[in-house]
């Protein structure tokens, strides 16, 4: 097999707890030949100083830092310099196995693809620990629309890590994070990829590891700003996807899906009152497109809460926030 520079580009912010555990995975791959771009957005703590040690101890790491600029800049800068033929994103409190590479990289080659991910990580945290013998595979090839389309109905993570993704097709279409996005740019980055991919290797094992008990993540936390510009990236998603009617059906149930996240944030961060306008400008979205899941292809479990949002969305968000294993941090 060939031996391609991968990129893997880490955006770092405030989060030293975790550095070792995500640098160590990354560079302990079986596939040596990485480039791993680690920015530091202007940290407060000790991230830099401990992300120089690792690039004194590995030349395969280049560590940059610049002013804090937001996660979508800084995986801008990142992109621009990287040197791959292929790039993977890596968050700064997750860990990747370490056939990671080699997998993603097999998918691509193997089957002159363009892109390679898995529908779904691994959720950890120190109660849950990975079965090493869970290797179950299955291998399929499909079209960048229908990609588009899987991602739309949530059966992809929608998140930009858990991918491997060519830079050819990033730069010869100038695909980008949107600067403007605080929550959503990285749905809209995978969406903008898989509409002008014309493979995509689809495998199933989870080799992509996701924390669930960071108090401090911003999948945890409530911020308004990541409420709007969530709403606002669907709402570029959805003008920008085409006149496909699959797709344009896809967006609509993307877009209440968006919802019912917020909503869940709303309920579960117990942040109502505080709120209550645009708590109830998103409770009557949840509400109102609620059995745009009936007609969905989704399985029968997303089905059921499509119903019960419909019923009574509190009392569902509440159930859900219940089973949910990435907990909200309660703002009051």
């Amino acid at each position: 097999m060939k031996t391609d520079l991968i990129s893997i580009l880490i955006p770092f912010y405030n989060d030293e707890k975790y550095i070792n555990d995500c640098m160590d995975s990354v560079l302990n791959q079986d596939y040596e030949n990485i480039e791993v771009i680690a920015i530091d957005d202007g940290s407060s703590d000790n991230t830099l100083n401990i992300l120089k040690e690792y690039a004194k101890k590995d030349k395969r790491v280049k560590c940059i830092t610049q002013d804090n600029s937001g996660v979508s800049k800084t995986r801008n800068n990142a992109l621009s310099i990287a040197n791959g033929k292929y790039v993977c994103l890596v968050d700064q409190d997750d860990t990747i196995d370490r056939d990671y590479i080699s997998y993603f990289y097999k998918l691509i080659i193997d089957n002159d693809a363009e892109i390679a991910l898995t529908p779904q990580p691994f959720k950890f945290n120190s109660n849950i620990i990975k079965n090493a013998n869970d290797n179950h595979d299955a291998i399929k090839v499909i079209t960048g629309e229908e990609a588009t389309k899987q991602m739309l109905y949530y059966n992809f993570v929608i998140a930009p890590w858990n991918k491997m993704i060519s830079m050819d097709l990033i730069k010869k279409n100038k695909i980008a994070f949107n600067t403007k996005l605080y929550g959503g740019e990285g749905f809209k980055f995978s969406i903008d990829c898989f509409k002008k991919a014309t493979k995509v290797a689809l495998g199933n094992r989870k080799v992509y590891n996701y924390r669930c008990d960071n108090a401090e993540s911003g999948m945890t936390r409530f911020r308004m700003a990541i409420v709007d510009s969530s709403i606002y990236a669907q709402k570029l998603i959805s003008e920008e996807i085409g006149d496909s009617e699959e797709l344009v059906n896809a967006c609509k149930y993307a877009n209440w899906h968006t919802y019912t996240d917020l909503y869940n944030s709303f309920v579960g961060c117990k942040v109502i009152k505080q709120y209550n306008e645009k708590y109830k400008e998103i409770k009557k979205v949840v509400k109102k497109d609620a059995l745009l899941s009936l007609k969905a292809p989704i399985n029968r479990k997303e089905k059921i809460k499509g119903i019960l949002y419909a019923i009574n969305p509190y009392i569902t968000a509440k159930i859900i926030n219940k089973l949910r294993v990435r907990k909200f941090t309660t703002e009051e």
